[in-house]
This record gives structure tokens, C-alpha cells and sequence, in this order.
């Protein structure tokens, strides 16, 4: 399998990496995506962040969460190498480096 590096500096298979962002994309696509995309990079960035209403459900049922509540490790390299800016301005752009 095809191994990309990230702007993180990890490296992940590729098809993890793009299943990945088409989760985000359709996270972005439907609502409240923008507040469960902003509740996520910041459990990837603190992993004691406390989660806001149903985002924790929501990420869940895409498959970006675990259902222990915990962000997997390459999930956490993707969404933290492709979140560009903070809170209403930010945006996910490419991950790979």
C-alpha cells in the first residue's frame, strides 16, 4: 500500500488518509458540521477536551471517533494535518505534506 507523508511529519496509508477527508467532507457537507468539525480538531489537539451536544454521536456514526470516545491515532495525524486556522475561520485543506 501507498504510504504518504503528512504535514504533521506522520505518515499513513493512503487509503486511510483519503477515507478519512471524504468523512470530513461529508461532515462539512451536512449540519451541524462545522461545530462537530471544530469539536473535533480540538479533541485531536487535547484529548481531554469535553465535547459539546451531540457532536460526539455524530462523529461517531462517520466513523472519526471510536465508540470508546477516543480519536485513533491516524485519524488524529489526518484531521490535525489537514485543520488550517481556528474556530469560525477554520477551514481543511490537503493533509499531505
Amino acid at each position: 500500500m501507498d504510504v504518504v507523508k503528512l504535514k504533521n511529519g506522520s505518515e499513513e496509508v493512503k487509503p486511510l488518509v483519503m477515507a478519512t477527508m471524504m468523512s470530513i467532507r461529508k461532515l462539512m457537507a451536512g449540519l451541524p458540521g462545522a461545530l462537530d468539525a471544530y469539536e473535533l480538531v480540538e479533541l485531536c489537539r487535547d484529548r481531554n477536551h469535553k465535547m459539546f451536544g451531540n457532536s460526539l454521536e455524530n462523529l461517531q456514526k462517520l466513523g472519526l471517533i471510536e465508540a470508546s470516545g477516543n480519536v485513533h491515532d491516524s485519524v488524529r495525524n489526518v484531521v490535525l494535518s489537514a485543520a488550517v486556522g481556528e474556530g469560525a475561520d477554520m477551514y481543511f485543506g490537503n493533509p499531505i505534506a
